[in-house]
């Protein structure tokens, strides 16, 4: 949540106060778990007019987990009812006020807002109810920063930072300035430290898009090395916290982290995994969605979803135990329309279901609470029960992809040939005159790589 180098102090009367994102330096959730006691916060929803109190309950309840995936303390919450968003304040003035007063009598350390709010409304509330204002945005952004490892994808998290920080250093350093030079009335003031911070922003995210443009020239090259080896690749998407990175565990063999928490991983992940049949898929595990996610972190993760987007097969993980099952599912493909991956073959996984029992009234209660899926596949990547189902069901649709063809060999690249029987599924192989004709079954990367030798 803090995302500027700069300090903006404000004053009303005795008390201080000073907006979080502004606070110098940063402090992890590990830091905040050593503090005797968190920040203290105030969650605040908007119930707009389309909306029931049930959405708005939920939504507020997604906002909290994300709270408490920074480790800060809820104090209260709040579902305010609004209509068109006040341009000055988002909520009304009323609103605001008694928002001050619950504040004041908690001695809360910020309000957070579960919609987003522009530069000028946070400078506001924060006037008016005299503590810091945030919203979901920020939260995320701050998430994100946190749990990035990867140079790329610490890369885009500045990136989307610094699109977020600098709409708002107005006021920053308004009380700085350099000093008149010259005769009286000769020049003017000097540049104000605001414009020497919009420029080295400006100057860094130009720096951060030169960074980026080579990570992705790199990434570009080692993905068409691995394209090269025609192996087909399966993804794993869903909601945050659906259980991803447990079922690709399960999958895989590989360990992955885990944790009860959302985004506990935002880079992209690899293994193989060995198929009924003999066959090998590789598995990717990607970064996870949520409702409300700014639009700028998914320009900022595109090159990371291009997994996805190149991905084979999809496997749609969702938490069949939630009770917005169904909101979070749309949500996810929402996000796989906007980034153009909706075109794979998808395949619904109804996970932890470990939480709700194997009977087939559960099932198809879970099934049908998915909105738009007649049927998903029950798993528990916990408990592992349905995994091998989930393998068949995988196999059955890379062999689906199949068709046969004839090819001819030279004698120069029996690695082909060898490749043939390692990816695809050899039918008849004859020798005649120095070459090799093979009729074989071939997966659509098979057939790309062996496109020249196809008679």
């Amino acid at each position: 949540m803090h995302l500027q180098s700069i300090q903006d102090y404000a004053h009303d009367g005795d008390r201080t106060f000073c907006p979080m994102r502004l606070i110098p330096g940063r402090m992890s959730s590990d830091m905040i778990e050593h503090i005797s006691t968190p920040p203290g916060v105030i969650l605040v929803g908007v119930r707009h007019r389309e909306m029931t109190v049930s959405e708005a309950q939920q939504h507020v309840a997604e906002l909290a987990r994300l709270v408490d995936t920074l480790g800060y303390a809820v104090l209260d919450t709040k579902v305010l009812r609004g209509s068109t968003p006040n341009p000055g304040l988002f909520i009304g003035s009323g609103q605001a006020e008694e928002l001050a007063r619950l504040a004041d009598d908690l001695e809360a350390e910020a309000l957070i807002f579960d919609d987003e709010l522009s530069p000028s409304q946070q400078r506001n509330l924060e006037r008016r109810t005299r503590v810091a204002v945030s919203d979901r945005h920020e939260i995320i952004l701050e998430i994100f920063h946190e749990h990035a490892v990867t140079r790329e994808a610490r890369l885009q998290v500045e990136k989307a930072e610094l699109a977020y920080q600098l709409p708002r250093l107005r006021r920053a350093w308004t009380h700085l300035s350099r000093q008149r030079g010259g005769a009286k009335g000769t020049r003017g003031e000097g540049e104000t430290q605001l414009e020497i911070d919009r420029r080295r922003i400006t100057a860094r995210q130009q720096q951060l898009e030169r960074e980026l443009t080579e990570v992705r020239r790199h990434r570009s090259t080692m993905r068409q090395k691995r394209e090269a080896v025609p192996v087909p690749t399966l993804a794993l998407v869903g909601y945050t916290n659906a259980g991803k990175s447990s079922l690709m565990t399960a999958l895989t063999g590989k360990k992955v982290l885990r944790q009860d928490k959302l985004f506990a991983t935002l880079d992209p992940k690899s293994s193989r995994m060995v198929l009924p049949g003999g066959v090998e898929v590789i598995v990717t595990d990607t970064v996870g969605f949520i409702r409300k996610l700014p639009h700028d972190l998914v320009e900022a993760f595109r090159s990371t979803l291009e997994e996805t987007i190149r991905a084979d097969i999809l496997l749609h993980v969702v938490d069949a135990s939630s009770p917005q099952a169904g909101d979070e599912a749309a949500t996810t493909r929402a996000v796989l329309s906007e980034i153009g991956a909706d075109t794979a073959s998808i395949v619904v996984v109804l996970n932890k279901m470990d939480l709700l029992g194997y009977d087939r009234e559960s099932i198809a209660r879970a099934s049908v609470h998915v909105a738009g899926v007649d049927s998903g596949i029950p798993v528990s990547s916990l408990t592992g029960a349905g995994i091998d189902d989930l393998r068949a069901r995988v196999a059955e649709l890379v062999t689906s992809s199949r068709v046969e063809a004839d090819l001819v060999i030279p004698p120069d690249r029996w690695d082909l040939v060898a490749m043939l029987h390692r990816e695809g599924r050899v039918i008849t192989e004859v020798m005649e005159q120095e070459n090799v004709h093979v009729r074989a079954e071939l997966g659509g990367r098979l057939r790309q790589v062996l496109a020249e030798f196809v008679v």
